[in-house]
């Protein structure tokens, strides 16, 4: 999770819109026309002849009419709409319908027919611009489901108010279509600039990934992508008479979101590698989002073909722990392969940028062949910035990792054992945690005992790691609490870390259980290590999750004195017209 990026992310979430359900808006909708029938029955207009009919056919019916039949007639037109999203769309078109033409009334008595035309025209706006972005951005597949609200409020009206209300309806309704047309025209013109895609393209393919799990968004991300070289260092644990237990510790990023582009690449790896395998979080931000699964199956290819047949080196240190600043390291060494994991806690812990990540793997290979430096991304209460060069934060890191890795390399190395164990949480993706649930890999050597605890989510509410820890010191030396950062479990907002909705007490005794199964796993083992660079991975690309969402807040703060040119043009053509036609 990308301090900075992740922010942005978080930010764009009040733009996301919950429906209601279709039974809820229909009680409104009731409501509103049931509150409208009793005022025109008691009220003074003269010009109804039917006051109690008039507010059924041109409130009521052509709300529900709306509501019933927009998802079919989307669907003739190829798109897809909910009943939620269909009769939010018609609850409030007809509260929009409601304030254009009664809120004038009470000022101007006798041209509710002028105000009422108006007001389906907005309605016509409004409904287009939302089934455009909800349905389909292309306007011509929506122009049929968007006129059905306002198209039978005309007819309903047109026994009330006579010709010249429909006339005037008419024209409003093409004008307003024009004006939509010029306003989506202008709106996504910036967007378009920067990604060739406009807003309205990317709301389909979003909202069809909250819907239906959709990969449209991944088109997306791939055609802004650019293609990078990560460093992807493993360390293969061979066994006597036991699986192979594989640790790799990729410099790609699980993100952004739900099932879009890498979120879920722990799994995706984990599954190419093997049941045995580790997939730990190394250094990259949401800038080193994998487009898509297809970029992170690559990656699996890679490990796979480049994985040492053979495992030759039989000894590693014992473990030790070196801390510069509010930055904490637990290195051990096997061979010439060292795993480094790094966390501030009780600090929050964010993800270090790539550059200072592979700046501290490159200060690695002055002692050792293979580094493999793991953001053990640990510690969260709130969203906040990641790690960026040049920062002190960046040189704490920086220092504690060389002050680590030159100590590790004078420690003797002994023959070791190696024990692992897997087990799955009784919790959701909606809880925090991932698919994988828990793994533990545990070390043992010269009669010292580490246990490597790797949780399937997206960080760790503060504090837990630290209750984690103190009580496995039952069962093993030395332990560190590691998550993937997997995104699956995120939606929108980066905040859903292991411990927010599930306290520690819940699901430690998995965690336990996991240790004691991987402590009485082991046996004795050989190592090998290998640092492979792949190339050729698409990535988000440089500051795109900023650019992105600095473009989507700047053009919402233009939309409104666009909105309102649009309109005040879309009453003069309709004016000048209609004086045209009348007179």
């Amino acid at each position: 999770m990308a301090g900075e990026n992740d922010l942005k992310l978080e930010a764009l979430s009040k733009y996301i819109v919950t429906t209601p359900s279709w039974a809820k808006s229909t009680a409104l909708i009731l409501l509103l026309c049931g509150c409208v029938e009793i005022m025109a029955m008691l009220g003074s207009h003269h010009s109804l002849t039917h006051p109690s009919l008039f507010p059924v056919f041109a409130y009521l019916l052509p709300a529900l009419a709306a509501l019933a039949l927009t998802p079919a007639l989307a669907g003739l037109f190829g798109g897809k709409l909910t009943y939620g999203w269909s009769g939010l769309t018609a609850a409030i078109g007809l509260v929009i319908s409601l304030f254009v033409s009664l809120s004038p009334v009470l000022f101007f008595t006798s041209s509710f027919p002028v105000f009422f035309a108006a007001s389906l025209a907005f309605v016509f706006a409004f409904r287009m611009l939302l089934l455009a972005a909800v349905v389909d951005f292309h306007l011509r597949r929506v122009v049929v489901p968007a006129l059905i609200h306002s198209g039978i409020a005309v007819i309903g009206a047109a026994p009330f108010l006579g010709l010249p209300f429909v006339q005037l309806s008419v024209l409003l309704h093409i004008s307003f279509a024009a004006g939509v047309l010029v306003f989506i025209i202008v709106v996504e013109r910036p967007m378009k600039a920067n990604f060739r895609v406009g807003p309205l393209e990317l709301a389909n393919a979003f909202l069809a990934h909250l819907s239906e799990g959709s990969h449209k968004l991944d088109e997306f991300f791939r055609s802004i992508g650019e293609s990078v070289v990560v460093p992807q260092v493993s360390l293969a644990l061979q066994r006597e008479g036991k699986e192979e237990i594989l640790v790799t510790v990729p410099n790609v990023h699980p993100g952004p979101l739900g099932e879009i582009g890498g979120s879920n690449l722990p799994k995706i790896l984990h599954g190419i590698l093997g049941s045995g395998s580790m997939v730990f979080h190394g250094a990259a931000s949401h800038d080193f989002n994998p487009v898509d699964e297809e970029e992170v199956k690559k990656l699996g290819a890679e490990v796979l073909a480049t994985l040492p047949r053979t495992c030759t080196n039989n000894g590693c240190t014992v473990p030790v722990r070196h801390r510069f600043g509010s930055v904490d390291v637990l290195v051990q060494a096997f061979g010439d392969t060292v795993i480094a994991a790094a966390t501030r806690s009780p600090e929050v812990t964010e993800d270090l940028e790539f550059a200072v990540g592979f700046a501290i793997i490159k200060s690695g290979e002055k002692y050792f062949h293979n580094v493999g430096f793991i953001d053990a991304h640990n510690c969260m209460d709130a969203l906040s910035d990641g790690v960026y060069p040049g920062t002190e934060l960046a040189m704490e890191y920086m220092n504690a990792a060389e002050t680590a890795f030159a100590a590790a390399s004078r420690e003797p190395q002994a023959a070791f054992s190696a024990g692992y164990a897997a087990r799955t949480f009784p919790f959701t993706r909606q809880d925090g945690f991932g698919d994988l649930g828990v793994q533990v890999l545990v070390i043992e050597t010269r009669g010292r005992s580490t246990a490597y605890v790797l949780v399937d989510g997206n960080n760790m509410q503060t504090g837990g790691r630290d209750e984690i820890r103190k009580r496995l010191h039952s069962l093993v030396d030395e332990c560190e609490v590691m998550t993937t950062d997997t995104h699956v479990v995120n939606t929108v907002s980066g905040r859903n870390q292991v411990g927010l909705k599930v306290p520690v007490d819940s699901f430690y005794p998995v965690i336990e259980e996991a240790v004691r199964a991987a402590r009485d796993d082991v046996a004795p083992a050989r190592s090998a290590g290998v640092t492979h660079y792949c190339h050729g991975i698409v990535v988000f690309g440089s500051q795109r999750i900023s650019q992105l969402a600095s473009t989507v807040n700047g053009m919402m703060g233009f939309l409104l004195p666009i909105a309102i040119i649009v309109i005040l043009g879309a009453f003069l053509t309709t004016a000048m017209a209609y004086y045209l036609l009348v007179y």
